[in-house]
């Protein structure tokens, strides 16, 4: 089969979203050569440029670049209210490039909601929060919340299959938008390659220059409001004044529009002198900070699933995460789990953790364990199944062979 890969336009700075879709894509480019089929690498110029490689370096994979301008993104955005839009519209830039390159299947490697093309497709799914979650601001006001959902609709009941974490994923998505079982594949998030790799043999310096020199606990996550900074700093003030425990927290991660409040909040408790905001950082600081830290804590609302506890996993870093669906699911026994509504369970987990050094010791050989059982190599691997499994399916009608190689 000709089969199209397309790569959203992810930038670093996004975070977990870049480094899925960075680690699939490396990966997938590795295992390609062991297949049979022929596999064009689809998105714009400067986010195929980072990979011209790996491309490079497999017979069978192809770089093709697609421009989406602002009025297409407008046109896919109106196509979501009816099919009359949609038939009046037309074809999309992804369509289009798939049908000059006579694609017979499609690989949206990033979550979300895409353009829901005739030819049969694979989505990823990472959540669906504008369902669980819809009262945040960032999933819900300003008419996010309508525009998520008319996209989603049409681009999951549209996929050929839907590939998800979990097996909760797998429940969410069949309940929202009533797809069977069999359309849904449950292939959890691969476990980071850049803390799997040997970027672990030296210091940055970040510690240093925020002079973390004592045990801190470290959260790396945006700042949105469903990421729970509030409930994490109550934490923070209560393992202070009711546990004697006076711990300096990091938070790192991109501003989305919630800094300011979370500062607000850092004085309002009293916490100024414990609580530092890094920014963004690098992935090698970001190491460095899961080694010299006490214990991640993933405070996070979201799920069902998320990377930065596999990265500490990885990292040897103790993890105490929130008990949100999916989570248990994902990390097992190598985390403590606490309920991110209640900033006391937060407060008791963490100081039962900071107290027990066994038991850190005990979650981080768990949690070594789970990292290296299921890496972006394994994951590689099932969707060259699934497109094998697609291939009998496929061969039911003509295909184009003769197509051109240039969109």
């Amino acid at each position: 089969m000709r089969i199209g890969i397309y790569l959203g336009d992810f930038t670093p700075d996004v975070g977990g979203g870049f480094t899925f879709q960075d680690d699939v894509f490396r990966a997938f480019a590795d295992v390609a050569a062991k297949s049979r089929h022929q596999f064009f690498v689809m998105g714009s110029a400067d986010n195929l440029s980072g990979y011209v490689k790996s491309v490079a370096a497999a017979n069978n994979l192809q770089a093709v670049q697609i421009a989406s301008s602002y009025s297409d993104r407008r046109k896919e955005a109106l196509k979501s209210y009816s099919p009359l839009l949609r038939r009046l519209l037309g074809a999309g830039p992804v369509e289009r490039a798939s049908g000059k390159l006579g694609l017979d299947c499609l690989w949206y490697v990033a979550g979300g909601a895409y353009e829901a093309t005739d030819v049969p497709y694979v989505a990823t799914v990472w959540d669906l929060q504008h369902r669980t979650m819809p009262w945040y601001p960032e999933l819900g006001a300003g008419g996010t919340w309508d525009a998520r959902e008319l996209s989603y609709h049409r681009f999951l009941q549209r996929a050929t299959y839907v590939i998800t974490g979990t097996e909760v994923g797998r429940t969410e998505i069949g309940t929202y938008y009533q797809i069977t079982r069999e359309r849904i594949r449950v292939l959890p998030h691969p476990t980071p390659r850049f803390v799997m790799q040997n970027l672990t043999d030296f210091e940055t310096g970040i510690r240093t220059r925020l002079r973390l020199s004592e045990p801190y606990l470290l959260y790396p996550a945006q700042f949105w409001p469903h990421k729970n900074h509030a409930n994490l700093l109550d934490a923070l003030q209560l393992l202070r004044d009711s546990h004697s425990l006076k711990l300096r927290l990091v938070l790192a991660g991109s501003e989305k529009g919630n800094v300011a409040y979370v500062r607000k909040l850092v004085d309002k408790l009293g916490l100024s002198g414990q609580v530092l905001f890094t920014g963004f950082v690098s992935q090698a600081e970001l190491i460095d900070l899961y080694r010299g830290a006490l214990m991640l804590v993933y405070a996070s609302f979201g799920g069902p699933e998320n990377l930065p506890p596999l990265e500490a996993f990885a990292l040897g870093c103790p993890v105490a995460a929130a008990n949100v669906p999916g989570a248990f699911e994902q990390l097992k026994d190598a985390a403590v789990f606490f309920d991110p509504s209640d900033a006391s369970d937060m407060a008791e987990k963490i100081h039962q953790l900071s107290l027990q050094e066994k038991l850190r010791a005990e979650l981080r050989l768990r949690g070594y364990a789970r990292a290296t059982a299921w890496t972006a190599k394994e994951f590689a691997g099932h969707i060259l199944d699934l497109f094998d499994e697609f291939a009998s399916y496929r061969r039911c009608w003509p295909s184009s062979d003769d197509s051109p190689l240039q969109v």
